[in-house]
């Protein structure tokens, strides 16, 4: 076992997928590491994200090559290293005529795009559609494909409309459909709950310290680093970190202002939102596939398979305000459902077929840009200070590069410290947690569910859960369950304040609030409602 060195704490700033990647890397290295949230552990845009493991296409149109060929190099990764959490997709671009857009994509890919006389040429010369050809599709899948150069996934092609083992989708408005591969994470919050799992299991081996801290806020004072509780405001932990990184996503702007650390603005974050849907019409016109589909203004759409029901993103859209707070709104929900009719016009998707929406927030860097699409989706560290303490904040950054980005921090961490790698992440895999039981003969279940109480109490217990909404949303999945009922949530409830040593008999007003403040949460947030059945 190697000695850790005799160092304070990194603390970590976040624990989204970026913060729990960095954790599990530096640990990995004997770097000690204190993590903490203000919120819940995966809870921004981690768990508010398209659930995509993809190469990024759509990078492509930017000359982009690096990004994309980083991105597939970590896809395939995950597929081999965490196959539990990432699965293959087939997506299916529908495609209405066989010529046409060439003009068009090769200014984007120099970048003209954005240059206000060549778009008055092309409006003069009627040439405004961003709707992509045949032609230029199959262009850019082979570009694709050849950066790829997968072992794992199979090739792009072309399919008519109507072939066997497609998307449903309008015969009348398209002529084509180009497929490609991709994959899918359907459950971000698990995996960093596994990211998070193994670095506790790596601390443990190593003897190094880690802690993990949600609900928690950070005092700098004099160099030293006060965990403060957001509930009561007990001081939980104090010590002098030997560096900060701040991946707070978004709102990392805000962190460098609480801390203070001096620096210029470095996020113009972009809101994507996104609904989830069991409308059985649309779920048979996909199939086991997804559909990448763009509207006529050029803008694109996401219908994915989402175990028994539908995922529908994305928005792009500039985001000012707390990133904590964005919501999905009636026109983007409604833009959004227009979107998947234009494409699947038989099925008749209306807003009542809505279950849950959600909205996240972009960590993207400022930028000059009007257009939110064409921001770079490269991820960056820039490095500033509070007091004399170094801090480095973490810019863009995505699922499917989470581990890549991760070694990078790492690798920057270890300079400052002057420590030498000891190890590597590249070929570690990501451990299961225990999986979900399935098992519905047992009596002590929750109500109109299979998961056992006794599983429920184990995740309260090791997996960080601090209040009701950590379960429903990042620990059971819950959320995405059609038939959530209020009894449900008691049933959460009551274990939660059983945990905390408070008998259930004497506590009926708490577990009755705390199921009554979830409902409006979940109404307010996602537009859930949840049903009472007594």
């Amino acid at each position: 076992m190697p000695t850790p060195p005799l160092i304070q704490p990194v603390l970590i700033l976040g624990g989204g997928i970026n913060g729990a990647a960095v954790a599990r890397d530096l640990l990995l290295n004997n770097v000690p590491v204190c993590l903490v949230d203000a919120h819940d552990i995966a809870s921004g845009a981690t768990s508010r994200s398209s659930r995509l493991i993809h190469g990024g296409l759509r990078y492509l149109e930017y000359g982009d090559f690096a990004l994309v060929r980083e991105s597939l190099v970590e896809r395939e990764r995950l597929l081999r290293l965490a196959p539990q959490f990432v699965q293959p997709l087939r997506l299916f671009i529908p495609v209405r005529r066989r010529f046409g857009g060439l003009t068009r994509a090769g200014l984007k890919f120099l970048g003209l795009d954005r240059v206000a006389w060549i778009n008055r040429l092309l409006a003069r010369f009627g040439n405004t559609s961003g709707d992509r050809s045949l032609c230029v599709t199959r262009l850019g899948l082979w570009l694709y494909d050849l950066c790829a150069r997968s072992r794992l996934l199979p090739s792009s092609a072309a399919q008519a409309i109507g072939a066997t083992d497609v998307p449903h989708v309008d015969s009348h408005g398209f002529r084509w459909l180009c497929s490609y591969s991709d994959a899918q994470m359907l459950h971000p919050e698990r995996f960093v709950v596994a990211l998070l799992d193994d670095a506790r299991q790596i601390a443990v081996s190593n003897g190094t310290v880690f802690r993990v801290l949600n609900y928690h806020r950070v005092r700098l004072e004099s160099g030293r680093a006060r965990i403060v509780s957001v509930d009561d405001g007990t001081v939980r932990h104090e010590f002098e970190p030997t560096l900060i990184i701040n991946a707070t996503g978004a709102a990392g702007d805000r962190t460098l202002e609480q801390l203070p650390a001096a620096s210029p603005r470095l996020f113009a974050g972009t809101k994507g939102s996104h609904f989830v849907t069991f409308h059985e019409g649309l779920r048979n016109a996909i199939g086991p596939h997804g559909v990448y589909a763009e509207a006529a203004d050029g803008r694109l759409i996401f219908v994915l398979p989402f175990g028994a029901g539908v995922l529908v993103g994305t928005t792009d859209e500039y985001f000012e305000g707390d990133p904590d707070q964005a919501v999905a709104t009636d026109v983007e929900l409604d833009y959004l459902v227009q979107l998947v009719n234009g494409v699947f016009p038989s099925v008749g998707l209306t807003r009542r077929d809505i279950t849950l929406h959600y909205a996240g927030v972009r960590p993207l860097p400022q930028t000059n840009s009007t257009t939110p699409a064409a921001v770079t989706r490269r991820h960056a560290i820039v490095r500033s200070t509070a007091g004399s303490l170094p801090v480095l904040t973490l810019i863009g950054g995505k699922l499917t590069t989470c581990r890549a980005f991760a070694e990078e921090v790492a690798d920057r961490v270890l300079a400052e410290l002057k420590l030498p790698r000891a190890a590597s992440t590249r070929d570690r895999p990501i451990p299961d947690r225990e999986p979900f039981p399935a098992d519905d003969s047992q009596p002590d279940c929750l109500h109109a569910t299979s998961i056992p109480l006794s599983y429920v109490r184990r995740v309260i217990d090791r997996e960080w859960v601090v209040r009701l909404e950590d379960l429903v949303e990042r620990r059971l999945m819950l959320i995405f369950q059609p038939r959530l009922s209020s009894c449900t949530l008691r049933q959460l409830a009551e274990c939660l304040i059983a945990a905390r040593g408070s008998a259930i008999s004497e506590s009926e007003s708490s577990v009755s609030q705390l199921v009554e403040e979830y409902r409006t949460r979940l109404r307010n947030i996602y537009g859930r409602i949840v049903r009472d059945d007594g």
